[in-house]
């Protein structure tokens, strides 16, 4: 009996036919693993570049006083961010833009401001309202921008989200003195 066990697993180790596919099956999983959280690494790395940039660009027209010149309020910062983001959406973005009041740089000016899932749907963030304050010529700012993203391939893969429920906030954040430019009302 011994012996035709024996016979039968040595032809089992001579037996080659399948080898590819399932050494392929063994690999296949870890694999697409790591090449789908590579691509969702890229996207998170694309997204926070883009917000910054755009974020940036915006804060500068306040330290410039163009922005301040213009009249405009949360909303419209809130837009000229969106407007020059390539991916994303408006609904899931949030502004603070504060000034120091001593006229210093100091630690703590922007607030605590959570951002997590909303109960009732997940996939839409529960917001607190946007913060801006008029800045003046001279005057110390603090602008950050906060994106709520939903994460496409489980957290449990990337470790990526920093939120509950596959999500991640990318935070951009910049602060200036603002430039000595002109005081006066808004410009028609």
């Amino acid at each position: 009996m011994f012996r035709i066990y024996k016979k039968y697993l040595r032809r089992l180790k001579e037996n080659q036919d399948g080898a590819t596919a399932l050494e392929f099956a063994i690999l296949a999983v870890p694999f697409f693993a790591l090449l789908f959280s590579i691509v969702e690494l890229a996207i998170v790395f694309f997204m926070n570049s883009s917000l910054t940039h755009s974020m940036n660009e915006a804060a500068r027209d306040i330290r410039t006083g163009e922005f301040q010149g213009s009249c405009g309020g949360a909303a419209e910062f809130k837009t000229v961010i969106c407007d020059r983001m390539s991916i994303g959406t408006c609904d899931n973005l949030r502004i603070d833009v504060v000034s120091s009041p001593s006229g210093r740089f100091q630690p703590n000016l922007l607030p605590v401001t959570p951002i997590t899932p909303d109960p009732s749907d997940p996939d839409k963030p529960t917001l607190t309202p946007d913060n801006y304050m008029q800045t003046a010529a001279r005057s110390v700012v603090v602008v950050r921008a906060q994106y709520f993203h939903k994460l496409a391939f489980p957290g449990e893969f990337t470790r990526l989200s920093n939120q509950p429920g596959n999500h991640r906030v990318i935070t951009a954040s910049t602060a200036f003195r603002n430039e000595p430019f002109p005081a006066g009302g808004c410009a028609p």
